[in-house]
């Protein structure tokens, strides 16, 4: 017997009911399967250190004046969304797929009208979640994805199955690179992964830290341009974020740039950003992070 099936075995001990038989699945009628989801961004970087979760905390700060916002920190095994709303999470994704808790019950309110939910911070096998643990995760966020406006998945920096399958699951994506050579590079990685799963879908870009306008055009041109001869693809650039010392601040002090520094030209960046998000939002159907979570997964269970 493999992990995955003793997981099975003891997730589903824990759903007998007291005479011992299983629980029935809930049920779900049609109104509940139409019902309006939230449009779901998932911000993406194919390197560390871009500034991914410094861009998600204050995009979910301006959506959230839009409607309720969710932050799904999907970077599992070292999340730190958290930090940046100065929050401190009970609990986490973890205690979900150890079968504690429900995605529901782990919720932590960050601010008026924004939630999290939160990751686990030095789990190593958060990284390599299995099919039913990445189940368990996608039904918990379709049960409550309704109750939002947008929901935005701050990234696992890299190429692996589970990241690439929160991107291929959400409605818009948006990768963040920085003007150095290696981001663009792994921010290529990226693209190219998930263009083979996605074919659909044209992901948007932006080019953090930028010293210039001219240096963000420059860099934006190249890695179109690069995209489009060996991938036959274009991301499309969707903005530029300027190299200021107000994000490092905000940082330190454990809030989003655009709440902590609101009138620096970082922050001016960001709400032009959030501004253009909200047409792409208006543009795409939103079909459910949770529901083509669990279709990506493809996990069935395996009952003797």
């Amino acid at each position: 017997m493999n992990w995955e099936q003793a997981r099975e075995l003891l997730f589903f001990q824990r759903r007998r009911t007291p005479s011992g038989l299983l629980a029935p699945a809930p049920h779900r009628d049609v109104d509940e399967l139409a019902a309006v989801r939230a449009s779901s961004l998932c911000i993406a970087s194919g390197k560390g250190g871009t500034g991914k979760s410094v861009v998600t905390a204050s995009l979910g700060a301006l959506l959230a004046r839009k409607g309720r916002t969710l932050i799904v920190d999907a970077d599992m095994g070292v999340g730190n969304a958290h930090i940046l709303q100065n929050v401190s999470p009970e609990h986490s994704f973890v205690d979900v797929v150890e079968g504690r808790l429900g995605v529901r019950e782990v919720l932590t309110h960050a601010r008026a009208e924004l939630d999290l939910v939160a990751a686990g911070s030095g789990v190593s096998r958060m990284a390599g979640l299995s099919n039913f643990e990445l189940h368990l995760i996608a039904c918990g966020i379709e049960s409550l994805e309704s109750g939002y406006r947008h929901v935005l998945v701050d990234s696992a920096a890299g190429i692996s199955t589970q990241t690439v399958s929160f991107a291929a699951a959400s409605d818009v994506v948006l990768i963040v690179t920085t003007p150095d050579v290696t981001a663009l590079t792994d921010a290529y990685a990226f693209l190219k992964v998930f263009t083979q799963r996605r074919a659909d879908c044209v992901p948007l870009f932006v080019v953090n830290r930028a010293t210039s306008e001219e240096e963000a055009l420059s860099v934006a041109e190249r890695f179109r341009g690069v995209s489009h001869k060996f991938l036959g693809r274009e991301p499309r650039s969707i903005g530029w974020i300027p190299d200021d010392r107000e994000v490092v601040h905000s940082v330190s002090e454990r809030q989003p740039v655009v709440l902590a520094h609101p009138g620096s030209p970082a922050a001016q960046a960001l709400e032009r950003i959030a501004a253009a998000l909200v047409q792409e939002f208006t543009a795409a159907q939103a079909r459910g992070l949770g529901r083509q979570l669990l279709r990506t997964v493809g996990y069935t269970p395996k009952i003797a």
